[in-house]
């Protein structure tokens, strides 16, 4: 009876040996692919800076060309009121003058 329980503890020990490499394979090829992912990671990191910066550029850019638009706008609006000013006052000045009777 010893011999029998000295054998199936040698057998227990034995498979116990072999989940323990087991396990510590699994947990290398664990940890050698979260090393793996990591250092995507870090280098995707780098990637996502320079997309920041870029955009951060385009924005500054397009900020930029909206002030140079809404300028140019405000003076093509001054040119037109203007115009319209002038166009008034002759217009006003025909009137005045049709009916004086001086047309």
């Amino acid at each position: 009876m010893p011999a029998e329980i000295r054998e199936t503890i040698r057998v227990i020990e034995g498979e116990a040996e072999k989940l323990i490499e087991k396990a510590r394979a699994d947990a290398r090829g664990i940890l050698e692919d979260a090393s793996k992912k990591a250092r995507e990671l870090l280098s995707s990191e780098i990637s996502i800076d320079e997309v920041e910066n870029e955009r951060d550029r385009i924005v500054s850019e397009a900020e930029e060309e909206a002030k140079k638009e809404i300028e140019e706008s405000k003076e093509a609006s001054k040119r037109i009121t203007s115009e319209v000013s002038s166009k008034i006052d002759k217009f006003s000045q025909l009137m005045a003058d049709h009916i004086k009777g001086i047309n």
